[in-house]
């Protein structure tokens, strides 16, 4: 698993080095144009019981989930700043792995779905780079690890535009239970994603 981990860390580092190498190729903000997003990719879920999901990483790497990392997701533009995403994700836990509160005696499927309003900044801060896109974003999810649980999410995120209608988006989700306190796994925990995302 830490293997998978650190290899994810070099295609994010090797995708973020490509992207500005190409920015010369001035590419167009979401933000400036009416539009539907669709966005398909991998991630990763984080679920070892500290409310910093960097902490410890040496000794946390193993805890990052990626079976069946799929991550799919529409958005549609709102107003100029404004978007809101319905996403959809999979992924899941092996057998005698320890999460958060114990270890599981069977393998455990994770799924997620999630309502997001997002907020697009990257023009106020950073003008001059049109093929990239900053935002924030607030919402509610559904998720089962064991049981069904909800929840209340921050995210952040980036894409770096490769052509009018391609980009690739780097997002991290902090996904907060509404009962964690009576769940074994289904509670707090963080979501990483990796996609392709394109304007359609």
């Amino acid at each position: 698993m830490k293997q998978i981990f650190f290899a994810m860390k070099k295609i994010i580092i090797g995708f973020i080095l490509l992207f500005v190498g190409i920015s010369s190729y001035s590419q167009t903000r979401i933000n400036e144009r009416d539009t539907w997003l669709l966005s398909v990719g991998v991630n990763t879920v984080a679920n070892f019981g500290t409310q910093n999901p960097f902490e410890d990483l040496s000794e946390n790497s193993t805890r990052f989930a990626f079976r069946q990392p799929i991550a799919i997701a529409i958005e549609r533009q709102w107003t100029k700043f404004l978007h809101i995403e319905q996403d959809i994700s999979f992924n899941g836990f092996k057998e005698s792995e320890f999460i958060d509160n114990g270890t599981p005696d069977k393998d455990l499927f994770y799924f997620s779905t999630n309502t997001t309003l997002k907020y697009y900044f990257g023009s106020h801060i950073f003008k001059e780079l049109e093929w990239l896109d900053l935002y924030g974003g607030f919402g509610l999810g559904l998720f089962n690890i064991e049981e069904i649980n909800t929840s209340i999410n921050g995210s952040l995120g980036m894409m770096f535009w490769v052509s009018e209608t391609v980009a690739i988006r780097l997002q991290g989700v902090g996904k907060f239970a509404t009962t964690s306190d009576r769940r074994q796994y289904d509670n707090n925990h963080y979501q990483f994603m990796l996609q392709a995302v394109i304007r359609i």
